[in-house]
């Protein structure tokens, strides 16, 4: 991982960043519906996984967005160079999940072909490239229309990773919606950013 220490007392965001710095929580979450109509037509067509599919055009968004990359480490705000992925995943005959953290490279394609394999060949609860930083946590609950998702975890207002939670797609006016719970911290984060990831993702998935 590489990144570049953020001069706080030059920051545009240092008032900000000190008014957020001084509550035990940070963090907030804002929940909405996206259209993944054209996402279900692109990998019925290219035989691709549909959770891996979003997961990458999930962290092609965060990546697109400067703040998204900022973090804490050893006390000092840096920008990230990239996010890599991370996400929860299970196999059809087993109850429990696990994590795995990838790198976020490649084509679309080549991401999810490459990553599938690996998930595979994973018989621990962690398995990738490991505990890192420069993430964005990535959940699905696919048995349920979920409206929202509340993170564990929280309690540490240095964690700047950003959560994405989605339930399963649902077809509602002749459209497949599914619900995506953003969970980001408020250091970093304003709803200006969120409002652009959503519109981002969007466009990320009609644009396929």
């Amino acid at each position: 991982m590489k990144y570049e220490p953020i001069d706080i007392n030059s920051w545009e965001r240092r008032e900000l960043y000190a008014h957020f710095s001084s509550l035990k929580m940070p963090h907030y979450a804002v929940a909405a519906y996206i259209d993944v109509t054209r996402l279900l037509e692109y990998k019925r067509k290219e035989g691709l996984s549909f959770y891996l599919s979003l997961i990458y055009l999930v962290t092609g968004v965060l990546n697109s967005i400067e703040n998204f990359r900022l973090r804490i480490i050893d006390g000092q705000v840096v920008l990230c160079d990239r996010i890599e992925t991370n996400f929860t995943h299970k196999r059809p005959e087993e109850q429990v999940f696990r994590y795995h953290t990838a790198p976020f490279e490649g084509t679309l394609r080549e991401y999810v072909e490459t990553t599938s394999k690996a998930i595979a060949l994973q018989d621990t609860l962690f398995g990738g490239l490991g505990d890192i930083p420069n993430v964005a946590y990535c959940s699905c609950a696919p048995n349920l229309d979920a409206t929202s998702i509340l993170n564990p975890g929280m309690e540490n207002p240095d964690d700047a990773i950003p959560r994405i939670n989605w339930g399963k797609y649902v077809l509602r006016d002749g459209r497949w919606m599914i619900n995506v719970t953003l969970t980001v911290n408020h250091r970093f984060i304003d709803g200006y950013h969120v409002g652009l990831f959503f519109e981002r993702l969007q466009e990320a998935i009609n644009a396929l």
